[in-house]
């Protein structure tokens, strides 16, 4: 079969093209404690599940709160899921503390880095979250999620964070931000029980298109975005304020799933995560959870907070990897031209990122099998290139010299 050629493309408004183009994400973490509901979760509705939260000893080895997550790993690989774990927290102990600011220091960052790579691949997880929140964001952040992202990104890992809603830490540099895959925006606790005096609403919609353009603002790419939404609620009722899951609303009433407010309980029903879900399908990548043990399950399933979702975003795309033919580069070391091998042609997205995540190069196969790139503008180093196509997906390394 004669090949076919396309020249490299460069997209002035990539980031629109890619938005549109990329698999609508639903993200899930899933703490530790909630291992117990790992029968009920619907996890075949979620593309990635984030096990929550993995911290160092002083040696660097992690652990979860010394609780086994290989029966959650399997489970969600088994859905089709991608699994990845979530580093730190939102709350750390003074040791742990001390412990992440001994071992991100200039001396000690790449032996921990290379223990965070060791446990990834001991537990088959399938990426790193970074969860590191508000007073744990030290100086050394940002050097740290750098060289973290080196190591990940040539063994195909992705890195992503959780960040507030509408705040950017100082410390988080521009290149920093642009080495996470995408990040997922926390647009939930607006106010709760630090703030007694303010009840009210802790996840509005408004809320949630306000922190999509204050992102957007800062120069991340809407291909770069979860939209957080929460599976939980503060009652503002009760000295001190105390949380409550989705599901224990839903078991005092039924109709609470169509209501954002019981009383002093203020949550996310169904109709709101059904709007926030399409206005990230309309302006981000996808939607983050915090967290699906929180969910109705049961004999209220049919008013799963999840199943909202996968009703207006429609059913998800489980993320495999392409055979390993199914992606080759020549020449590598390449100079100025690169051609890229699709044995079986299928018709996909193709990305090229340095290893800070920045997006070099992107263009759409459109069943080609064999493409040509002009690489004359690229600098000297090692660059990832990605082949997806919605439901797969392949990565390989290329040099340029």
């Amino acid at each position: 079969m004669m090949k076919k050629y396309l020249p490299c493309l460069f997209f002035l408004f990539v980031c629109s093209i890619l938005s549109a183009q990329t698999p609508f994400k639903v993200v899930g973490y899933l703490p530790y404690y909630r291992f117990s509901w790992l029968n009920d979760i619907e996890f075949q509705h979620v593309t990635h599940v984030n096990i929550s939260f993995a911290n160092p000893d002083s040696l660097g080895n992690f652990s979860v709160s010394g609780v086994s997550v290989t029966n959650a790993v399997q489970k969600a690989h088994s859905k089709g899921c991608k699994v990845f774990i979530s580093l730190a927290g939102g709350y750390l102990t003074p040791n742990q503390d001390a412990t992440w600011n001994y071992l991100c220091q200039p001396a000690n960052r790449a032996f921990f880095i290379q223990k965070i790579v060791q446990y990834v691949q001991a537990k088959g997880f399938d990426g790193v979250d970074i969860d590191l929140e508000w007073q744990y964001i030290q100086d050394w952040y940002s050097p740290f999620i750098l060289d973290l992202k080196a190591a990940l990104a040539p063994l195909g890992l992705p890195l992503t964070a959780a960040l507030p809603g509408s705040y950017r830490y100082p410390e988080i540099t521009n290149q920093a931000l642009s080495a996470f895959d995408w990040i997922n925006m926390m647009v939930y606790d607006l106010t709760g029980p630090w703030n007694p005096a303010n009840p009210g609403q802790h996840s509005p919609y408004s809320w949630a298109q306000d922190c999509i353009q204050y992102w957007l603002n800062q120069g991340v790419p809407a291909q770069k975005l979860t939209l957080g939404v929460p599976f939980y609620g503060y009652d503002f009722g009760v000295s001190p304020v105390t949380s409550f899951t989705y599901r224990y609303i839903v078991s005092l009433s039924t109709a609470n799933a169509q209501l954002d407010q019981v009383g002093n309980r203020y949550y996310n029903g169904i109709p709101t995560i059904e709007a926030k879900t399409q206005l990230a399908l309309d302006q981000v990548s996808g939607v983050m959870i915090w967290e699906l043990g929180e969910d109705a399950f049961g004999t209220n399933i049919e008013y799963s907070l999840l199943r909202a979702i996968r009703n207006t975003a429609g059913p998800v795309s489980a993320v495999q990897d392409l055979p390993a033919d199914a992606l080759s580069v020549y020449p590598n070391p390449v100079q100025d031209q690169l051609f890229i091998n699709i044995p079986n042609a299928v018709e996909a997205q193709l990305e090229i990122t340095d290893l800070q995540g920045k997006l070099m190069h992107a263009l759409h196969t459109d069943g080609a099998y064999t493409i040509q790139i002009n690489t004359e503008t690229l600098h000297p180093g090692i660059y990832l290139l990605t082949l997806s196509d919605g439901k797969q997906r392949k990565s390989t390394r290329f040099i340029k010299s």
